[in-house]
């Protein structure tokens, strides 16, 4: 193991229950300054070294620890004031460790010694603050010239990624969802040589769907949420030859945020006893998600019995993301918690399926967790997965002080010293209670939780992924990719482009948030809205021809009895019906000259969007973006319409006609065969009896095909098949559509 890994942060070990060993900085191996922290009144605390298991050997790595819950999907704008300032000084910080390699990229990109990495994550879930700085942190501190890609809803990722040394792929673009990530994203990471990094979280998610993609992607490096002792019943080794699991935790302690937080309210300046945002997931994911809800749900019961005020939520609704989740936490005098994770892994989706069959059988409620506990239990046993979450970072940062459930927390934080202790059955909330109240004891445990969670650095986002560049580093000097013996590569798009209906995704320097993912939901809705109107011109326009090939059959039907009932009487009879007395005439001419007027208003539209995509202006390409939706949506509802409106003048026209027709027989009748010889007179009637007949069959079938009974009829009796395909000759010979 090389000196700049074991040097890039502090790595600790175990040593026993009284005290733990530290690897200094410049300390070579074996000479470990042993530190007792129990002198100095501190326990015993153990921070979760980060261990890799690979080809069978378990090594240590750095002093980073293993992740919790991983943020919920959405989008949101509350905290790109922040993410400005953030990124000021992560490009800042850019230009200074890779001006050489900008400088040299011009000149030859396989000259360069700066390695390049691309970040795959969801631009739909950058509003969540940990997930934001999770990524933006990979860039700021693991040393590579970085850059990030949207990969997921069907993003059209058309690059090779041969420019890169490293694909990050992040565990907001969750794998273990058949067609969550993109498939051409899929495909160039397929084929990409180089060394290919996965940050995983709920694992327990469709876990077999997760190693299959593992494998068939190819990944080298896996950052998973799963202790080092428990990585056999999730990730066999024999299924990973090869593949470096590192167990971490979900996040740690975002460095540039800390310097944007204002400074902590006294605790006794703090409106809120006690807080809390959680959520209800029903007893899918065992205890551990349980106890979620749970805690809130008791701590606000127990409370309100008391009467003490909180403010405790478990709603979508309720839920606070951004840096106003920050100001939540810095209005708390306390905040709830519990270990986050799951033990319940749902490896081939089968415990999923009998959630949803449970939740349809009770008319859509979830089933609880006593309801569902009989399915789980078992499985809620077979591996301890319980972590520290990112909120007892945040927490720390902003010194709040902390009532969790007991448990490990990863071994990173330790009860009473860094955190109240609550029972889960909730036998010591007096207790509780009381402690919220000496206001100078709680001062004491939120700086001892910030000097060993913030202050200590052992936490933070700089220690994390310093010690998975290395690990990259590692993996890419194994790899010899041989980058400067081969020819020049492409460099991928940095500018978005609208084409055939779709954004094609760029890399960018940045991750996006939810105004590029607005941009891209509402691209794919104006084309889904282009693609239904161009299908329904071609509907229109088939009925157009179908219709007026049955008005002229039908004009053609009815000259030609005129014409014959003219032969009989021997004398002229002038036409009484023509295309021009249609109104399918007038409406198809009105339509022409719409559709003309609409078209290349929707082009101008398009064309617009087109431009001003690139440029990079969201505002101006949102506004673009609207107009353009918008004109796809007025032609598509307008041509429907449309539609309704041919229909109703092709009946009418149809109508009309046969009333003119038989307006025109019973002219006849009155007016014609008086003044013919008795053999014409003959002729005449008998032609006209043979209409009333055709006119008295054709409404009967009229009146069968709209009968509800005939319906029910051709519906349950196959051997009445045959009797309606005559039917429909029928109806088809006498005209009716």
């Amino acid at each position: 193991m090389s000196d700049d890994f074991r040097h890039a942060c502090f790595r600790n070990r175990a040593a026993d229950r009284g005290g733990f060993d530290e690897l200094w900085p410049g300390a070579e191996d074996g000479e470990n300054l042993r530190h007792d922290r129990s002198d100095a009144g501190q326990p015993p605390v153990r921070p979760n070294a980060v261990l890799r298991i690979e080809d069978g050997r378990t090594q240590r790595n750095s002093a980073v620890a293993r992740p919790a819950d991983p943020p919920p999907a959405g989008s949101g704008d509350a905290i790109m004031q922040h993410r400005s300032r953030e990124w000021c000084s992560v490009l800042d910080h850019r230009s200074r460790f890779h001006l050489s390699h900008a400088n040299a990229k011009k000149e030859d990109l396989h000259l360069s010694s700066v390695k390049r990495a691309l970040v795959a994550y969801s631009m739909s879930s950058t509003h969540v603050q940990t997930t934001f700085d999770y990524l933006v942190a990979f860039k700021r501190f693991c040393g590579f010239d970085t850059d990030f890609v949207h990969v997921t809803h069907h993003a059209p990722v058309d690059f090779d990624f041969d420019s890169y040394d490293v694909v990050f792929h992040s565990y907001c673009a969750r794998l273990c969802f058949d067609g969550y990530v993109s498939d051409s994203y899929r495909e160039r990471l397929a084929a990409f040589r180089g060394v290919k990094v996965l940050a995983v979280q709920d694992e327990y998610d469709r876990t077999d769907t997760l190693k299959a993609a593992i494998k068939d992607l190819g990944f080298d490096i896996v950052l998973t949420c799963v202790p080092q002792d428990s990585l056999d019943y999730v990730y066999p080794r024999s299924e990973f030859p090869g593949v470096t699991f590192i167990t971490v935790f979900t996040g740690y302690v975002p460095e540039t945020l800390m310097a944007e937080l204002p400074s902590p309210k006294p605790l006794a300046a703090r409106p809120i006893f006690i807080g809390y945002r959680g959520r209800d997931i029903g007893g899918r994911y065992g205890r551990l998600g349980f106890d979620k809800f749970e805690i809130g749900r008791r701590m606000k019961e127990l409370c309100d019995a008391r009467g003490i005020a909180t403010d405790i939520a478990m709603d979508e609704a309720s839920r606070i993301y951004g840096t106003a989740w920050f100001d939540f936490i810095g209005d708390c005098r306390a905040m709830l918690g519990s270990e986050s994770g799951s033990n319940v892994f749902d490896f081939d989706g089968s415990i999923e399926a009998r959630f949803k069959e449970m939740a349809a059988a009770n008319g859509g409620v979830s089933p609880s967790y006593a309801d569902f506990l009989p399915i789980v239990v078992d499985r809620d046993g077979e591996i301890e997965m319980g972590q520290i979450s990112p909120r007892v970072f945040e927490c720390a940062m902003m010194r709040t002080p902390m009532v969790l459930f007991k448990g490990r927390y990863s071994d990173a934080i330790v009860p009473d010293q860094h955190y109240i202790s609550l029972e889960k059955d909730f036998s010591n909330i007096d207790a509780v209670l009381e402690r919220l109240n000496d206001l100078p004891a709680l001062e004491a445990m939120t700086q001892r939780a910030f000097d060993h969670l913030v202050g200590s650095g052992l936490f933070t986002y700089q220690a994390f992924y310093a010690g998975v560049a290395d690990a990259i580093g590692e993996r890419l000097a194994r790899k010899s990719r041989g980058r400067c013996g081969q020819a020049a590569v492409s460099m991928p798009p940095t500018a978005p482009v609208y084409r055939s209906g779709v954004i094609e995704e760029p890399a960018t320097p940045v991750p996006l948030g939810s105004k590029g993912f607005r941009l891209r939901v509402d691209a794919t809705e104006a084309a889904v809205y282009r693609r239904e109107l161009d299908r329904l011109m071609g509907e229109f326009d088939h009925l157009r021809s179908i219709f007026a090939s049955e008005l002229d059959r039908s004009l053609g039907s009815c000259a030609g009895v005129f014409e014959r009932v003219a032969q009989a009487a021997q004398m002229t009879i002038p036409p009484f019906f023509t295309q021009a007395d249609c109104e399918t005439t007038r409406l198809l001419a009105d339509y022409d000259a719409e559709t003309v007027l609409a078209s290349q208003q929707r082009e101008t539209a398009r064309a617009a969007f087109e431009a001003v995509l690139p440029t990079g202006q969201e505002d101006a390409s949102a506004e673009a973006l609207r107009h353009m939706l918008q004109q796809e949506k007025d032609g598509y509802f307008h041509l429907i319409e449309w539609i309704r409106r041919l229909n109703e003048v092709y009946d009418a026209d149809r109508l009309n006609l046969e009333r003119a027709f038989y307006k025109r027989i019973a002219e006849l009748g009155t007016t014609v065969l008086p003044g013919l010889s008795p053999k014409q007179r003959f002729s005449v009637r008998l032609l006209l009896l043979k209409l009333r007949f055709w006119a008295a069959r054709r409404r009967a079938l009229r009146a069968a095909t709209r009968s509800p009974a005939i319906r029910r009829l051709l519906d349950i009796s196959p051997g009445i098949v045959p009797l309606a395909r005559r039917l429909a000759r029928r109806l088809k010979l006498s005209g009716l559509t």
